[in-house]
């Protein structure tokens, strides 16, 4: 009898220790796994990459996706200037190829369907694009890991699917995608850019290919064909010449009065692709 007592007691004591164990594995992080930073200073490591350019001169080749003619691209070269903190402007240069749009491919050509996303690559502080983020309506409380096309990033952003989210590459800190929406645009479509061919630069670095879409559809490729950093651009650059190309500043202005008809014209061109 005494035998079995000590028997039984030896188990508990046994189980007793397992279960610490258990718990111990269970409250104390795996050997190896990754530390999660929170979004501000995962923002603030990428901002490093980009703070020290101040202004960036792109020429690029523009394609214009179709959605009306089996994905029929129009190639465009097009030269961008953008000048810290949320200063842009664009142009149409190639002419003769511009002539072969439609008046609604030209006109989204030159203002492009959006660049807030390229204000990511400018000279900003951590906190001035932890509220560009924030007014894209990406959630800078939920922070996780993910993987695109197999290599690790920082996610900013609900995880649920067709969220706006910030992916942000784990060991360089270089932006690979941003998905927001567009600020009025009551159908509520997501916009998703895509960075690759990461080139590094002087002061910082630039990717190569974007791929712009809305939904998902693509609507724009852009190459970049020649770029320079922190050359001077004349202010008049900037200036609303009464064409249609009109001036971006920061993306939380473009809510405001100033860019309303802008915005209502981008929505419109978008729509009439999409029917």
């Amino acid at each position: 009898m005494e035998t079995a007592v000590r028997v039984r007691k030896g188990l508990g004591k046994c189980f007793m220790a397992f279960l610490v164990i258990a718990a111990t594995a269970w409250v104390l992080p795996e050997k190896g796994r990754s530390y999660v930073m929170p979004a501000e200073q995962v923002i603030g490591f990428m901002a490093v990459n980009f703070s020290k350019i101040k202004t960036l001169v792109i020429t690029q080749s523009t394609h214009v996706v179709s959605q009306n003619d089996e994905g029929t691209e129009t190639v465009l070269e097009e030269r961008i200037w953008l000048k810290a903190p949320g200063f842009l402007q664009s142009e149409v240069e190639d002419q003769q190829e511009a002539e072969g749009m439609t008046g609604s491919e030209k006109t989204a050509s030159r203002l492009s369907p959006d660049m807030a996303f390229r204000r990511l690559f400018m000279g900003n502080s951590g906190e001035s694009l932890m509220m560009l983020l924030s007014a894209m309506g990406i959630n800078l409380e939920s922070v996780g890991f993910t993987r695109l096309d197999g290599v690790i990033a920082y996610q900013i952003g609900d995880r649920y699917t067709g969220s706006p989210k910030l992916l942000i590459e784990k060991e360089r800190f270089l932006p690979m995608l941003i998905s927001y929406r567009l600020p009025g645009d009551l159908a509520q479509k997501i916009v998703t850019v895509r960075f690759e061919d990461y080139r590094k630069l002087a002061k910082g670095w630039y990717p190569y290919q974007i791929t712009y879409s809305v939904g998902k559809d693509i609507l724009e490729r852009y190459s970049v064909i020649d770029l320079q950093v922190n050359v001077p651009i004349e202010p008049s650059v900037f200036e609303d010449r009464g064409d249609g190309a009109r001036p971006v500043r920061d993306f939380e202005d473009s809510q405001g009065e100033t860019d309303e008809n802008r915005l209502k014209e981008i929505i419109r061109l978008l729509k009439e692709k999409y029917r």
